[in-house]
């Protein structure tokens, strides 16, 4: 193998290549865009942990500092996580114009499978009418969890076939998509460890994955490449340890 790619990550190497102009989403932490590869456009990106891991957090910050570029951010919530006052909070830290950034930022509130799996079609019209790098979805798979579905497989089957449709407009519509996803415990060998959610559907269909741990008044992300990083987040938002 050529040394000189030995050491070279799939995201570096597409960057290095110049393959497609790549735009990248930052947390404004330098350590943590490292952790995330800057959210890049083209691939779907996983943030997982449990409750008060920063995964909301690190959404609202990356968005802050898109929308103040002038690029507007489709926010998916199946969550009721999203707060347009800590945006308004975290634009003010930075001496950002909050309506300005607010104006950028587009929210649909999902509350049922069948919604969500019509965000699909949303995800393209909005791509075709706006200036549109990124599209952020608070959790992936609450309502695949709440929904009651007739038959064993079928969950499996319907996640399956949502990721890799998102997984796609990521690629050919050249756009950023950041998921949040949670832990839930499991047994595994008789023990109970905690595990992300459908991870066994998810881990292979995912592009990048950066898990999300709180530990006391400090934040650990790391991704499946091995990179990691800790940080703060206080209410002027992301910062250093």
């Amino acid at each position: 193998m050529n040394d000189y790619f030995a050491n070279i990550s799939g995201f570096e190497l597409l960057d290095h290549k110049k393959q497609r102009k790549i735009t990248r989403h930052k947390t404004g932490l330098k350590e943590l865009d490292v952790v995330t590869y800057g959210f890049p456009t083209g691939t779907i990106i996983d943030l997982f942990g449990p409750n008060s891991s920063g995964k909301s957090q690190i959404l609202f910050q990356t968005a802050v500092n898109t929308s103040i570029k002038n690029k507007k951010i489709l926010f998916i919530d199946s969550s009721g996580n999203f707060r347009p006052e800590r945006i308004i909070q975290l634009s003010e830290a930075k001496n950002y114009d909050s309506k300005l950034v607010l104006d950028n930022i587009y929210t649909y509130r999902c509350n049922s499978l069948d919604k969500q799996l019509e965000t699909i079609s949303m995800i393209k019209e909005f791509i075709d009418n706006n200036k549109i790098t990124c599209v952020m979805i608070d959790d992936l798979t609450r309502n695949f969890t709440e929904h009651q579905f007739e038959l064993k497989n079928e969950m499996r089957n319907i996640l399956r076939s949502y990721i890799r449709e998102l997984s796609d407009l990521a690629w050919n519509r050249n756009i950023a998509i950041i998921t949040t996803n949670t832990i839930r415990a499991r047994i595994d060998n008789s023990n109970l460890k905690e595990h992300e959610t459908y991870d066994f559907l998810i881990n292979r269909l995912i592009h990048l994955k950066v898990s999300l741990k709180r530990m006391d008044d400090i934040w650990l992300a790391r991704n499946n490449d091995g990179k990691q990083c800790i940080f703060n987040i206080s209410k002027e938002g992301i910062g250093k340890v």
